[in-house]
């Protein structure tokens, strides 16, 4: 049986990250087939759905447009969740737009307030 979202939140490697759930409340539910790590853009066309997908935000756009695009696709192929170390692109919060699209689209997004190896998080 595969784990939820909110199993994975509660996994000491995540909660070392201080993750705050900032929108898709109820995608906390949805089962996690696959953590994946990426800072594409368009890291949608290679995902297949049940993803929960970590990014420090480097490369997302900076227009609110663009960012419910980038939202909009990762809702499309399935995945549940995204979760953006704060820090490096942003530094104390994920932009309304992004908030806003996550909500609208059902996509639990996941502020993360301390660095920490994704590696870890994904062993």
């Amino acid at each position: 049986m595969l784990p939820t979202v909110a199993e994975v939140l509660q996994l000491d490697a995540v909660r070392r990250g201080a993750p705050r759930v900032v929108a898709g409340q109820e995608a906390l539910r949805r089962p996690v087939r696959w953590v994946h790590v990426s800072e594409v853009i368009d890291i949608a066309r290679e995902l297949s759905g049940g993803e929960l997908v970590l990014t420090t935000g480097i490369a997302l756009p900076e227009e609110a447009g663009a960012l419910a695009t980038y939202i909009n696709d990762l809702a499309d192929v399935g995945v549940v969740g995204l979760a953006v170390e704060l820090g490096r692109r942003y530094d104390r919060t994920l932009p309304a737009a992004l908030v806003k699209a996550a909500e609208r689209r059902g996509v639990a997004l996941i502020e993360l307030h301390r660095g920490t190896p994704f590696v870890t998080i994904t062993e």
